[in-house]
């Protein structure tokens, strides 16, 4: 199956970059955001990659490490003599086309591959080739073909988004989003796949989707009205009918949140107000909290009745920073 992350990594393989995309890349290495991602797709190309007894390659790969910061973070089993330093940085520097944050459509090195970044407190309406429309949540990137090809009309998710499929029976449309994928004909369905959350949950509107999880070993059909919350830590599925109005409640601008701890409930607020929120996290209780926000609520406003509910907490707005104490 076409994997267009795997494209975009193959296509950086074999090409120089300019120290620009040099800085990009050591800086987007350093950041602990999707990690997973960056350690797998290097993974796959290391693991495909000939055997190549490359002279000096250890020392030169032990300087790389000292320079990015990063040199105690790789394990050592993973650390091959197949590729050379500078080529594995090529490969890196992919996946930063995956995180970089673009505030409209732009082309991949690939020419046949685009991608759309959401920005903090936005949400975007993208067509399809195939006219599927995407809305796209807050902090969302959306991989896609120019034109779709072959037997599966294919993109890639990192971050939350609503798919309205135009029905094909002969070419499965198919989302591709961390540890889980989801199949559809013709059908709604809401994927929530943040990196800086547990679950990944896949919500069916209308139609019959497939959900294939757990490292694609696991498959689930789901009917309207179903979820399948996929836990990547505990790698436990549940499958549950959440009210529809919830899940989709982020495409009127409304904030639901149900049954959430207060880093969940700050996480979520850092997506739809661009703030930072800063606090620690052992001083908050794991108590659960049931919030709802129309969406005209101003930041100030939410942030007045959270204190109020969670009782011991309190804040000081500073610019575009929240200081939760």
């Amino acid at each position: 199956m076409k994997n267009p992350v795997n494209d975009v990594i193959d296509s950086y393989a074999d090409h120089d970059y300019t120290d620009e995309v040099d800085r990009d890349f050591r800086d987007w290495l350093t950041d602990p955001a999707h990690a997973g991602e960056k350690e797998s797709g290097l993974q796959r190309l290391w693991m495909r990659t000939e055997a190549d007894d490359t002279p000096g390659f250890d020392q030169s790969l032990r300087d790389m490490r000292r320079a990015t910061g990063i040199y105690a973070r790789r394990r050592e089993r993973l650390l091959s003599r197949r590729l050379i330093l500078w080529r594995v940085a090529a490969v890196v520097i992919a996946a930063v086309s995956l995180t970089a944050l673009f505030l409209t459509t732009r082309p991949l090195q690939q020419p046949d591959l685009l991608q759309s970044y959401i920005p903090t407190a936005q949400t975007g309406t993208i067509t399809l080739p195939d006219g599927t429309l995407a809305m796209v949540n807050s902090r969302s990137t959306l991989i896609y073909p120019q034109e779709f090809a072959g037997k599966e009309r294919c993109v890639y998710l990192i971050g939350e988004a609503n798919f309205r499929v135009k029905p094909d029976a002969a070419h499965p449309f198919v989302v591709k989003a961390a540890d889980i994928q989801v199949t559809a004909l013709g059908t709604e369905f809401n994927i929530a796949a943040y990196p800086d959350e547990e679950e990944i949950r896949a919500t069916l509107l209308s139609g019959s989707v497939a959900v294939d999880y757990d490292s694609l070993s696991r498959r689930t059909i789901l009917e309207p009205g179903h979820q399948l919350a996929w836990n990547k830590s505990t790698r436990q599925a549940g499958l549950t009918r959440p009210d529809l109005d919830d899940v989709t409640a982020w495409q009127r601008g409304d904030i639901v949140m149900r049954s959430l701890t207060p880093d969940e409930i700050f996480t979520r607020l850092g997506r739809r107000f661009p703030c930072t929120f800063i606090y620690n996290s052992h001083n908050l209780k794991d108590d659960r909290y049931t919030l709802t926000f129309g969406n005209d609520a101003s930041l100030s406003e939410v942030m007045d009745i959270i204190t109020r509910v969670m009782g011991n907490v309190r804040y000081r707005l500073e610019g575009d920073r929240c200081y939760i104490y």
